[in-house]
Parts: structure tokens; sequence; C-alpha cells
């Protein structure tokens, strides 16, 4: 469904990148496929002409486990 401005807030956040700055994204729910806890990860890189965009997702325990690394990666690309 469609989030409120506060609740938009609380699932994206401003982050540094190489190039600049991206949006950072990242949600909780349940897999529609398999019914289990999942969650995504995702990040907004906007660059002259063209936009980025990376994810990962699945198995919340996973996701979180590997979010600083994929943060990481997200903020060392060079375009």
């Amino acid at each position: 469904g469609e989030l409120s401005g506060d609740e938009l807030a609380k699932v994206v956040r401003p982050i540094t990148t190489t190039s600049g700055q991206a949006t950072l994204v990242e949600m909780s729910g349940t897999d529609a496929r398999s019914g289990q806890p999942a969650t995504l990860v995702g990040a907004i890189v906007l660059q002259p002409g063209q936009a980025w965009f990376y994810k990962l997702m699945g198995d919340a325990q996973i996701v979180g486990a590997q979010k600083e690394a994929f943060t990481a990666f997200v903020q060392a690309v060079e375009y």
C-alpha cells in the first residue's frame, strides 16, 4: 500500500557515494512466494541521464547481516 510522508521517512535515507548522493531504501514484510519474513534493501543512484538501481532482498536475517557490505558496495561504485 501507499506510505504516508512520515512512514516514507522511516524507510528512506540519503547516503553519500563516490559520485554524490544516493537514496537508500529499507523495507520489511512477507515474501509473497514463500510466506516467510523478508527484507529489501535498495539503493537509487542518479547520474546525468541515467539512474542505477541496486537491490538486496531475501531472508530478513541474511539481508540484515549483509546490509553493511551492500551499502559499502553501493557507496564505492564509480560511474
